[in-house]
């Protein structure tokens, strides 16, 4: 069993460690460096995982260390940890040892700095970085496997819509905060409606037969923060109707027409609709493919300041049909945006969604011939 004390000042902090009649004490130790806790991170992000997301049983999963930042004024940037959480929330981490001498504005900076350009660029990177974390296995196997994620179009969809609508959550990750940061830190997650701001300290304490614990401590999440987060609410799933007239607003008729195509496309074939809760409104059209129920495509309308998007689903359709993959895969590669595309998914094992403005695809009736060839 555990049990936890302090022997005397800071420099002498311990835990004690009971095994039968036998009391280890394990004092506090100093990363050797800030690149020891990035592995720790990486290897257990379980660490972090209950005290920055959503209670006890939440769950992350490692999509990159040093995921790219692609930024106008700026080359080389990248963000520490990329997570997401079971949520479909994006999860961005900086390690800090409390050693680093650099001023918590140049720390903080870097991090919005991360977050304001990633959210933007992001969105058509995601899926494929993960399926190449996901290595061998089936994308969505892996999806259940580290998140329990039961309908991956759903999720994915929910993805996009949270880094459209910049929900994200940012953790300032160090063996010690300094008390500058932590104000820093409350200040922003107080003020900040659809961002979460948190700082977790986790210090380790070690043993001279090699024992190793760690103890997190998230700061950042006050009484004030957790009651605006609380005002934000949850949208309910969008239906047909509100998506058609959240695309109106935002989408030529042009596009539009296109869109009340597809979904009378899954109607007369019997199919059904997965309807995103996003920001934005989304559907994922799902069809009986030789007595499979299948996802085929996926349509998000945007708004007036993002564009709308058709995607091809042709990663979760290799799994269900790889017999027919290859005449799928065909068809989209015709659209000459998307050869390119194609080729990588065949030679990396169909992980990904080609995807397709949707101002070009109303232009272009391969995006549609692409839909028939899957699903006749």
């Amino acid at each position: 069993m555990w049990l936890a004390g302090v022997m005397g000042g800071m420099t002498d902090d311990a835990i004690f460690l009971a095994v039968g009649e036998q009391l280890t004490a394990l004092r506090k130790a100093d990363y050797s460096s800030e690149a020891v806790l990035q592995q720790v991170l990486a290897q257990f992000p379980e660490l972090v995982a209950g005290v920055g997301t959503a209670g006890e049983s939440a769950k992350l999963l490692l999509v990159r260390r040093e995921m790219p930042v692609v930024a106008a004024d700026s080359v080389g940037l990248s963000l520490d940890h990329l997570f997401l959480d079971q949520s479909g929330v994006p999860v961005l981490v900086e390690v800090k040892r409390a050693s680093d001498t650099r001023a918590r504005r140049e720390v903080v900076a870097q991090m919005l700095d991360y977050a304001a350009n990633g959210v933007a660029t992001w969105q058509n990177d995601l899926r494929d970085t993960v399926a190449q974390t996901a290595g061998a296995t089936d994308l969505g196997t892996y999806l259940q496997e580290q998140l329990g994620v039961e309908d991956v179009e759903e999720f994915w969809t929910t993805v996009e819509d949270n880094l459209r609508a910049g929900k994200i959550r940012l953790i300032f990750l160090a063996d010690r905060l300094a008390p500058g940061l932590v104000r820093i830190i409350e200040f922003l997650n107080e003020q900040m409606r659809d961002v979460e701001v948190l700082g977790i300290e986790m210090p380790q304490y070690t043993a001279p037969e090699g024992q190793v614990v760690y103890v997190p401590r998230v700061v950042g999440r006050t009484a004030a923060a957790v009651e605006a987060k609380q005002h934000r609410g949850t949208r309910a799933p969008w239906t047909e109707q509100t998506l058609l007239d959240a695309g109106t607003e935002a989408r030529t008729a042009e596009e539009m027409a296109l869109v009340r195509r597809l979904i009378n496309d899954v109607k007369e074939r019997g199919g059904r609709f997965v309807w995103g809760a996003g920001s934005t409104a989304g559907v994922t059209g799902w069809y009986r493919v030789d007595g499979e129920d299948t996802p085929v495509w996926n349509v998000n309308v945007g708004d007036a300041t993002t564009a709308g998007w058709l995607y091809h689903v042709l990663s979760e359709y290799s799994a269900r049909h790889p017999e027919r993959v290859e005449a799928y895969a065909d068809a989209v590669a015709r659209i000459p945006e998307l050869a390119a595309k194609v080729a990588q998914m065949r030679v990396g094992g169909w992980r990904g969604w080609p995807s397709l403005p949707l101002a070009r695809a109303a232009g272009d009736e391969r995006a549609m011939a692409a839909i028939v060839a899957a699903t006749r």
